[in-house]
């Protein structure tokens, strides 16, 4: 069943399933497409945190795990400066053989109407980041731009 409020991107890796979910699980994988750095305990239970921008940790917990196939996990920001707490939403990334690498279905659910802009943009943003990393190239800096309507911490990206 689709959830009309929940985010959700796609995106093809040019790398088998196995890869593309060591990019989810692995901490120093995850910081090089999706923040500074990382403190991950892939697990059903385990911590899901990391540091997107200067002094901004998104966190939450593992709900699923599976090797190759499917990562679940809950997710939030620790300063309360985006409405989203820790833990009070779920993102959901799924991978899929496709005849280019893997197809990595993204969905981000039980976000309110107002901060699901800053996510859509973010996951837009992202996901093409982590095709260019597992690709062995340098990805354009993030974030290189975000709506003036959406909030965003003031300090800048890396």
């Amino acid at each position: 069943m689709t959830d009309p409020g929940a985010v959700a991107r796609e995106q093809v890796v040019a790398a088998p399933p196995g890869e593309v979910f060591r990019w989810f699980v692995d901490p120093d994988l995850l910081a090089r497409w999706i923040g500074i750095r990382a403190a991950l305990e892939p697990r059903p239970g385990g911590s899901f945190r990391f540091e997107i921008v200067d002094g901004e940790w998104c966190s939450g917990r593992y709900l699923e795990v599976v090797p190759g196939r499917r990562v679940v996990f809950t997710w939030g920001w620790d300063s309360g400066a985006i409405p989203v707490p820790p833990g009070s939403s779920t993102v959901e990334v799924d991978l899929e053989p496709h005849p280019d690498g893997t197809l990595v279905r993204l969905v981000h659910r039980d976000l309110a109407p107002e901060v699901r802009p800053l996510h859509a943009d973010g996951w837009s943003r992202f996901l093409p980041r982590l095709a260019e990393v597992v690709a062995g190239r340098d990805p354009a800096p993030y974030p290189a731009s975000l709506p003036e309507e959406v909030p965003w911490p003031s300090t800048p990206g890396p």
